[in-house]
């Protein structure tokens, strides 16, 4: 994007030191002659053999469904890592890299409980104009449903945030787990109060969503409907 390098008779040459660290000269150079310092990890080799084929990314985007029951079996760190690593590798704009992530584990039952006093106290407040979700049961469940993770995602873009957990579900269902959206909880977390001074957000970040995660209780056996795509050509 900003042609900080280019290849000449003489060979590569730095034309500006407004890099954006994208690694785009890293992952081309077939010499493996350009290194970028300031990171962990080292460059990997692409191995042809494990490109993903269309139809098994096509399959696992239309099997995937919301999961609101769990079993009680653990979720490991390493699967966890997992999909964090999923989500670390997502394009950024202007790979900025803005975005982080709050594991909810050992601690999660005590901010599951925060928040759902919170919400019947209000729920009892407004119920007389909750409309269609004057019955909504608040159960001590009712945000993580039984899950043993949470993963709640915070970033400076919402779209690169938002784009990091579509990628993590995808690796959490090929994992075996069940995941599912929590936006009520989502909702908590972005209010100032006592979760989120639990939590230690700073006052300014952006919560993106949350991923509720665990090994689904539920098998779904067949994908599910959906309207034509609206599409225009130009």
């Amino acid at each position: 994007m900003f042609r900080v390098m280019v290849l000449t008779e003489r060979g590569a040459e730095v034309t500006s030191p407004e890099c954006a660290k994208c690694g785009h000269c890293v992952a081309v150079c077939p010499q493996h002659a350009v290194s970028i310092s300031g990171y962990e990890d080292e460059p990997e080799e692409i191995r042809p053999e494990l490109k993903l084929a269309p139809e098994v990314l096509t399959a696992a985007i239309k099997s995937r469904r919301s999961m609101r029951f769990f079993t009680d079996r653990e979720v490991t760190k390493e699967d966890i890592e997992k999909i964090i690593e999923a989500g670390r590798f997502v394009p950024t704009a202007r790979n900025y890299q803005g975005t982080s992530y709050i594991v909810l584990k050992e601690n999660i039952e005590e901010y599951e409980k925060i928040v759902v006093s919170a919400l019947r106290r209000l729920k009892k407040l407004i119920n007389p104009f909750l409309g269609r979700y004057k019955q909504l049961e608040v159960d001590d469940n009712f945000f993580f449903k039984g899950a043993p993770v949470a993963i709640v995602i915070k970033s400076n873009d919402v779209i690169d945030g938002a784009l990091a957990a579509s990628i993590m579900e995808l690796m959490a269902q090929s994992l075996g787990l069940g995941v599912l959206y929590s936006g009520f909880f989502t909702a908590a977390v972005k209010l100032p109060g006592k979760l989120r001074r639990r939590l230690s957000i700073p006052r300014g970040d952006k919560i993106v969503t949350t991923l509720v995660i665990g090994h689904p209780a539920v098998t779904y056996k067949r994908t599910v409907q959906r309207e034509s795509a609206r599409v225009s050509y130009n």
